[in-house]
């Protein structure tokens, strides 16, 4: 429609798609002295007055209707763009609340798969609370325009991608706890079974109070349908595509180039951790640790990833990371992907480690998160009711699996804080019990963990338990064993579990 002519039909107007109430809107007109001055003195009275803003102005001089009110929310101004989706920043008529809305763009409304995954995606992170994660408030569609848009937390800072384009780097400590606090929110998501698939400067948003919080999680299968659409067979992208989808799809590929070079299966939970990993690097060295490139051949390459550790084994000394930094990173963007942190919650408390190195606390151990938890690897059923009783009646939350192999698995998902592991009720399995044994105490032992181990050995076994029998906190027993020796030793090398058990210390019942 034709711009309003004067203030009178640009008062009708912004009355009319509910921006401003008739009353306040009247009222600024009788200000002007006349319904007929210009369309524009009205709109500039009303962004002065903070009734609307700036982007609202510019679309009602151009006498634009669409875009203002969205589900019941009012759109503000637009803060981002995607190949999917444009980020407006918002706010609820009904509660004051500013808010984010995400609309999926008018080129993707027919397309069906597009819109199901964006709608999925959306419901997916409603369930997800926590406060290194944008929290998504609603999903759903305008009845009237039939946009679908999404609606989450606004995060008044900035993203940062915007904040080192701007500052350059930061400084070691400013960097270790914003890639800590992602790590935390991507243990929670990864918890609750989902993954992010699009680990960028660009989705990590810090808040003015300088809390990190990581934004669009499990999006990233729509970013694979933009690829298809966005980008072409050779290098470079189909002509057509806008620059939102060129970058949109340039982390899709990245993942899809490492994932294809490592031989692992696409959607690898230890793909986030690595690319992480590139950009706690960057944040502190304030360069990239992989050239920048929008040649998809180039991104397929596996030399690309295959020049990571060489890269950062050469930068860091030169632009002073500390040693123990570069240990970090250089796990967690190992081309191998056996040799990188196997979980979130493995690299957390690395990360966790590692300040404690850089505070001055170059002993201590690391408490593991969680409730006070021992991991049992018993094959003999009555054994598993007897440790299950008696470690719940100390404290301890109990798990219990007759698979040796179970442990070191279990504990790269989530670290527990103890772990009895009975080689001898094992038979054939004894000595790949011994072994898990072992991976799990150096996994523990690689991010300074706190943990307490048991080993039960037969007596023909004896000899695998000697590079354990003396430890602080790891021991080997060889049979006969008592259960009052076996939560002695928890004891002593838990003295948190004195407080927490009723009753005798423990009984000398032998464990056969």
């Amino acid at each position: 429609m034709p711009p309003p002519a004067d203030a009178a039909e640009m008062a009708d107007l912004i009355t009319r798609l509910g921006l401003v109430d008739e009353f306040t809107t009247r009222e600024c007109v009788y200000e002007l002295d006349s319904k007929s001055a210009p369309a524009e003195t009205l709109v500039r009275l009303l962004e002065r007055k903070a009734l609307l803003t700036p982007y609202q102005g510019a679309k009602l001089l151009k006498g634009d209707t669409d875009g203002y009110l969205l589900g019941g929310y009012r759109l503000l101004y637009r803060i981002a763009a995607g190949s999917f989706g444009r980020v407006y920043r918002g706010d609820d008529p009904r509660t004051g609340q500013i808010v984010a809305v995400k609309v999926l763009r008018r080129k993707w409304m027919e397309d069906k798969r597009k819109v199901e995954l964006f709608e999925r995606e959306g419901r997916v992170g409603l369930t997800l609370r926590h406060p290194n994660i944008v929290n998504i408030l609603a999903v759903s569609k305008d009845q009237s325009t039939g946009s679908h848009f999404i609606v989450m937390e606004f995060v008044e800072g900035g993203n940062l991608r915007d904040i080192l384009n701007i500052r350059g780097k930061m400084s070691v400590d400013e960097g270790m706890k914003i890639i800590e606090e992602c790590v935390a929110g991507l243990t929670f998501a990864v918890s609750r079974g989902l993954s992010h698939r699009d680990i960028k400067a660009s989705n990590v948003l810090l808040g003015t109070d300088g809390v990190a919080k990581l934004v669009d999680f499990g999006l990233a299968e729509i970013n694979n349908a933009m690829q298809e659409a966005a980008a072409g067979p050779a290098s470079g992208p189909k002509k057509g595509a806008d620059k939102e989808e060129e970058q949109a799809v340039d982390r899709t590929v990245d993942y899809a180039g490492l994932e294809k070079a490592t031989n692992v299966k696409q959607g690898d939970g230890r793909s986030d951790l690595y690319f992480l990993g590139h950009v706690l690097f960057e944040m502190i060295a304030g360069e990239p640790l992989m050239p920048a490139t929008k040649d998809r051949y180039a991104k397929m390459n596996p030399r690309r990833y295959e020049m990571v550790e060489e890269t950062l084994a050469k930068r860091a000394p030169e632009l002073g990371i500390p040693k123990c930094v570069e240990k970090l990173i250089a796990k967690a963007v190992a081309f191998n992907p056996k040799e990188r942190f196997q979980s979130p919650a493995l690299f957390l408390d690395g990360i966790r480690a590692v300040r404690a190195e850089l505070a001055g606390d170059t002993g201590g151990l690391i408490r593991p998160s969680g409730p006070l938890t021992v991991y049992v690897v018993e094959a003999a059923p009555k054994l598993q009711d007897a440790f299950r009783d008696k470690f719940k009646k100390m404290g301890f939350r109990v798990l219990i699996s007759a698979d040796p192999g179970s442990a070191p698995r279990r504990y790269q998902q989530q670290p527990y804080h103890a772990l009895l592991m009975d080689a001898g009720s094992a038979g054939a399995a004894g000595g790949e019990a011994v072994e898990a044994f072992r991976k799990v105490v150096q996994e523990a032992g690689a991010v300074r963990n706190e943990l307490t181990a048991i080993l039960i050995l037969n007596e023909d076994q004896g000899a695998w338990g000697k590079p354990f029998q003396d430890g602080e906190f790891v021991r080997s027993f060889v049979r006969p064993v008592t259960m009052f020796q076996l939560t002695g030793f928890l004891r002593e090398a838990m003295p948190e579990l004195a407080s927490s058990s009723s009753g005798p210390p423990s009984s000398g019942q032998q464990v056969t």
